[in-house]
């Protein structure tokens, strides 16, 4: 967008040398033309020369018409040339004509630039917008899962969304005056000393101009209070946000508990916190205008008093006034931009709280390239801990280290927190270790890129996850350039293809906002074709039955045991339904393995094993 910004501000340049310079000096040369002012000092002159000779006459028109006399030569210029192409009687006639016109053309031509700039400056600025979002979603994607655990989902959406939109706003309303302000100023700040050195009168204009650095001083007072308030505005908004999402997320729980009332007041606070903020932020945004105008006009009625008191003409003066108002007028635009650049100062603030998070999983430099995996793992010495909001360390995994060969499948037993789902996290590396390494066929998983890794990982979640949009796209999603058979062949093998053929469309069927048109059995078939379509070399099955009824669990059990054939599986058991189909069970207890065997030897042989088997047995 670099040359469309370049034309954007040269049709701003132009817009404003128009306005500040061109529209001050039309007002004083075309004026005198239109009103036939040269005219009447020839017929003066020739009054003066009659009653007390050509002398006398010159010195009484310099002290009635001084600085006029200047602009009666470029009259009579004018005038020759229209005398020289259209003939004494038709020049007169002619000049008015041409005067009127190039009124409207200097309008035209002014009106065509400030056109342009507006569109080009907008049109460059909505593309940076652009770019911002999309760079912030993209960091989203990046970010370690750590960053989500202690910040609510409503927050950060009104931060991509809200806060993005604000700063979109702010720089689509200011693009037209960013450019053509300043420049506007500067052109009629030009006219304005131009005239004073060209006019002893004119020292005034200076007076003038000095007053102009005093209404810096508000401004920019006014614009640190607009910004504190626009950022506590915006924080009250992700609240709200994160608030609605909330109540939305948990419709039938409130319902169940009688919630609407507390939830309903819980949104009536914020909504009026954040009214309470919004309004101070339109107060201090529109105290900036009236404190300019109000200078403005004390300069305009000094101004008047001095004209008068020294006898400028009225061409003269409209011509000043003009210039004036066109360097009060941007000044009044400028507070303006000034208080919006503050309020878009704070929107961007909160965007980069996203923008400069700490990605942690990163790609290597210099990554290794991995085409055929046979899906070994093994663990060295793996320690791992959390931070939590006050920064302190929370160890989640203990001198881990094993060796996992291709194709066996192993289960994750142990209490909560134990550290089994991070464990499993690790291999995808959804966290790296902090000490120690992890390995896959023998290579160091931190010297691979993270999407090759994961290219050959496959995951199936405790509660399957679909996106908006068809059934058939759902399944795709394991693979993007699967063909469509491969897709149909990927739900047959996942007991899918049945129940898909008895929706209204098939395998177009929209699933809606997270499946919420399917059941949790289909979903979690959709989930399990997904992987089979994938057909990676590793699988982690995070308990993918446990959040369905027993007999939609023993119906999927057949399409796990099926999946895991031939893969190194991870399976994270959270009741123990399907640990009997594991080749090993790992048994966790505060980040530690502390069993490692077949169901048959821990069932014989440790303690913790027996007691969360007994449990889940009652």
């Amino acid at each position: 967008m670099k040359s469309t910004f370049i034309c954007g501000v040269m049709a701003g340049i132009m817009f404003a040398i128009l306005s500040g310079f061109g529209l001050p000096f039309m007002v004083k040369t075309v004026f005198p033309v239109i009103f036939n002012k040269g005219e009447r000092i020839l017929v003066v002159e020739q009054a003066f020369a009659k009653h007390v000779g050509d002398e006398e006459a010159n010195k009484l028109l310099d002290w009635a018409f001084h600085d006029e006399m200047a602009n009666l030569k470029a009259t009579d210029k004018i005038r020759q040339y229209f005398v020289d192409q259209v003939g004494e009687k038709r020049a007169p006639k002619a000049m008015l004509i041409a005067a009127c016109i190039l009124i409207p053309l200097a309008a035209l031509l002014r009106g065509i630039a400030g056109f342009f700039n507006t569109y080009w400056i907008t049109a460059a600025g909505l593309s940076v917008l652009r770019d911002i979002q999309q760079s912030v979603f993209v960091k989203l994607q990046r970010l370690p899962l750590g960053f989500f655990s202690g910040r609510r989902t409503g927050d950060l959406i009104s931060r991509v969304i809200t806060d993005s939109n604000m700063l979109q706003g702010v720089v689509t309303t200011i693009s037209n005056d960013l450019i053509k302000q300043p420049f506007t100023l500067i052109a009629a700040l030009t006219f304005l000393i131009k005239d004073s050195l060209e006019n002893k009168d004119s020292f005034f204009l200076i007076i003038c101009l000095l007053s102009i650095p005093v209404v810096v001083v508000p401004i920019r007072f006014l614009g640190k209070q607009l910004m504190r308030k626009a950022a506590h505005m915006q924080r009250e908004s992700g609240d709200n946000s994160a608030v609605l999402a909330e109540t939305l997320g948990a419709t039938r729980e409130i319902r169940a508990f009688n919630l609407e009332e507390m939830m309903g007041q819980r949104f009536l606070n914020g909504i009026g916190r954040w009214t309470k903020f919004h309004l101070k932020v339109i107060k201090y945004r529109y105290l900036t205008p009236p404190i300019i105008e109000m200078v403005a006009a004390g300069v305009v009625a000094f101004a008047l008093g001095y004209g008068a008191s020294h006898h400028l003409s009225l061409e003269r003066f409209i011509g000043v006034v003009v210039a004036l108002y066109m360097c009060y007028d941007p000044m009044k635009k400028l507070g303006e931009i000034h208080n919006r650049l503050k309020q878009g100062e704070a929107s961007l603030d909160r965007l980069e709280m996203i923008l400069n998070a700490e990605e942690g999983v990163t790609d290597p430099p210099q990554p290794v390239s991995i085409s055929k995996v046979e899906g070994r793992v093994s663990f060295k010495d793996v320690n791992f801990s959390y931070k939590d909001q006050e920064g302190r360390e929370i160890p989640a995994l203990r001198g881990i280290s094993l060796e996992v060969p291709a194709g066996q499948v192993v289960a994750l037993v142990g209490p909560s927190g134990a550290g089994k789902t991070t464990f499993a996290s690790m291999i995808p590396r959804f966290y790296d270790p902090v000490e120690g390494s992890i390995r896959l066929d023998d290579v160091d998983l931190g010297e691979l890129r993270l999407k090759d890794l994961r290219d050959h990982i496959t995951i199936v979640p405790q509660e399957a996850v679909l996106f908006s949009g068809t059934i058939f796209e759902n399944i795709k999603l394991g693979r993007m350039n699967a063909s469509d058979e491969e897709v149909k062949e990927a739900a047959r093998q996942a007991h899918a293809h049945d129940f898909i053929m008895m929706q209204p469309h098939g395998y177009d069927t929209q699933v809606g906002e997270r499946g919420a048109q399917l059941s949790g059995g289909q979903k979690q078939r959709i989930s399990i074709a997904r992987a089979f379509l994938k057909n990676a070399p590793v699988l982690i099955l995070d308990e993918a039955t446990s959040a369905l009824d027993s007999e939609a669990e023993s119906r999927i059990q057949e399409e796990l045991a099926d999946l895991t054939r031939g893969r190194t599986t991870f399976i994270i058991a959270h009741r123990f339904s399907t640990i009997r189909i594991a080749d090993r069970i790992l048994v966790f207890e505060g980040g530690k393995i502390v069993g490692d065997g077949t169901f048959q030897e821990l069932q014989e042989k440790h303690h913790l094993f027996r007691n969360l088997l007994e449990m889940q047995r009652h």
